[in-house]
């Protein structure tokens, strides 16, 4: 009992951290590197505070999709340990492939601090390098965008599998992160990013905060049959 006790608070809290993290380092602290005329290439040193601080937080943001897989662990390797370390290895990815992005990103802010300090750059040179370099990050973000949905899909088949929470939330879910995983693996096949497809992922998240917060503990969980 104190190990769903735990579980369900934490679990509650991870979620929640990332729902609060997430558009601050993916929107509001870049808004302006990314959106303004000239791109990172010319924006990126100026808002230099920003672009770091955002990386660390899309580090961050990782990490707490760690801690999924750390606070289930116990709840999950009992019965069904496959699942957990399902989690763990989804977990520990993303945080390598987040090491990544963050690196890509300070890559930019390099780039983008040389760039304005040359003066009078070579600005075919620099534009090259710009393409290059905004790719690696960009792959990199939708890479781990694809390994952070899929933990987020394992850990709500881990609730459906063992009944910890109503199945029809942990099957909304499953689809939610199906649904997240599919609009983030366009650009892998030459399309653009879904955005009203990582809506449902959203609210899935916050249907099983709102749950969890109701109820102070995750349901005891299914015996594996035989």
């Amino acid at each position: 009992m104190n190990e769903l006790r735990f579980a369900s608070r934490w679990l509650a809290v991870l979620l929640l951290a990332q729902l609060v993290v997430a558009p601050i380092a993916s929107f509001a602290l870049v808004g302006d590197v990314f959106g303004g005329p000239g791109g990172f290439l010319v924006n990126a040193a100026p808002h230099a505070t920003a672009l770091a601080t955002a990386a660390l937080l899309s580090f961050a943001l990782a990490v707490l999709s760690a801690g999924i897989a750390v606070v289930l662990w116990p709840v999950l390797r009992q019965q069904f340990e496959r699942m957990a370390l399902s989690l763990a290895i989804l977990g520990g990815a993303g945080i390598a492939l987040s090491g990544i992005e963050s690196t890509a990103m300070l890559s930019m802010l390099s780039l983008s601090q040389v760039y304005v300090a040359a003066g009078t750059p070579d600005d075919a040179l620099y534009q090259a390098l710009r393409g290059a370099v905004g790719a690696q990050r960009n792959w990199a973000h939708l890479v781990q965008l694809l390994a952070s949905g899929g933990l987020l899909l394992a850990m709500y088949a881990s609730l459906f599998r063992l009944q910890l929470v109503p199945r029809w939330l942990a099957g909304l879910g499953m689809l939610a992160s199906l649904s997240q995983m599919i609009a983030v693996a366009k650009p892998l096949y030459g399309g653009w990013v879904v955005f009203p497809m990582l809506a449902p992922l959203g609210i899935a998240n916050l249907l099983l905060i709102g749950w969890l917060f109701w109820k102070p503990n995750l349901a005891t969980p299914a015996l594996k049959a035989g």
